[in-house]
């Protein structure tokens, strides 16, 4: 009979382990995250959108594949609604990691190493007047 499953290669079982690293610009703070992401987005919502003065580009993870090697204790850490915290470099100002209600973190893509890639945009209904940042991707009101 026909096995269908995907036939794990030294590429896949490489690919499932890749560590991604990132900081803020001081170095003060420094993290990394194992594995591929939950999903990796462009997120439209108000609260991103005045942190960064853009959609922001963030890509979720679970708790067990997050870990900060340094700094988490410097952080501002700001609820910027229930349940959510931003958490910024106290001495650089840059945005770090964001703690999501279902224990989940979303870190900004743009500082990983090696680079993640988004694959839709979300909240896309509370954009604005703005333009949708990569419109050939599925567009979701909520988080997916």
């Amino acid at each position: 009979s026909f096995n269908s499953s995907p036939v794990e290669t030294p590429f896949s079982l490489y690919r499932k382990m890749t560590t991604r690293t990132w900081s803020c610009m001081c170095k003060t703070f420094e993290a990394e995250v194992t594995g591929d992401p939950a999903f990796a987005c462009w997120c439209h919502c108000e609260e991103c959108r005045v942190q960064t003065g853009a959609p922001m580009q963030l890509a979720v993870w679970t708790p067990d594949n997050f870990k900060v090697n340094k700094g988490d204790d410097t952080l501002i850490k700001y609820a910027s609604s229930e349940n959510v915290s931003r958490n910024s470099c106290s001495k650089c100002g840059s945005f770090c990691y964001k703690n999501l209600p279902n224990g989940a973190l979303a870190v900004p893509t743009g500082a990983l190493t090696p680079a993640v890639l988004p694959s839709c945009n979300i909240f896309c209904g509370d954009k604005g007047e703005h333009k949708i940042m990569e419109p050939s991707l599925p567009c979701h009101d909520k988080m997916p």
